[in-house]
């Protein structure tokens, strides 16, 4: 086994390691954005209390869910595209509208990355209004690994494009790339 196809399947593993553990997260966030809706019915309806808190939880636990699942998505390419121009297009055309998109994508994310980390450092520490334990900051962390996640799949995506390797998908499942 070369060293190359070694790394290949390290890292094969590795994104179906963190596909997992994103995975397992997403669904944990999902289920606290449901309790959170449920209680909140329970709440204003049976109770006749308002939970003004419910509703910053609950946009919170949507920007997570939204942010993580992109992270996720980004490694199998699985996001919503409008695929018809690259449809047209040769094999190796494609390849290369790929490769293209992937580099315009790339200073977006950078943006991105940067954009939440001075967000964090301003503002890690201030609360929200209607739940105190809530920081602002850690919605901007969110968006900063989430980002980090996405770079680094859109890194090796271009990679493999670059180079002809496999996914790691189709490397670890057995699949032909």
């Amino acid at each position: 086994m070369t060293v190359s196809v070694f790394i290949i399947y390290l890292l094969a593993w590795e994104g179906l390691v963190v596909r997992k553990i994103i995975e397992g997260v997403n669904a944990a966030i999902l289920l606290c954005m449901f309790v959170i809706t449920v209680l909140t019915v329970v709440f204003r309806v049976v109770l006749k209390i308002p939970a003004s808190w419910s509703e910053d939880l609950a946009q919170y636990s949507f920007i997570f869910l939204v942010f993580i699942g992109s992270a996720g998505l980004m490694q199998s390419e699985s996001h919503i595209s409008i695929t018809a121009l690259p449809d047209r297009l040769s094999t190796r055309m494609q390849k290369v509208f790929r490769i293209l998109v992937r580099l315009i994508v790339l200073p977006f994310m950078y943006y991105l990355i940067i954009g939440a980390w001075r967000n964090i450092t301003k503002n890690w520490d201030v609360a929200l209004s209607t739940v105190k334990w809530m920081k602002i900051g850690y919605m901007y962390a969110v968006v900063f690994a989430s980002g980090c996640i996405m770079t680094w799949y859109l890194i090796l995506n271009l990679f493999r494009d670059l180079f002809n390797k496999q996914s790691p998908d189709n490397i670890v499942e057995g699949g032909q790339g």
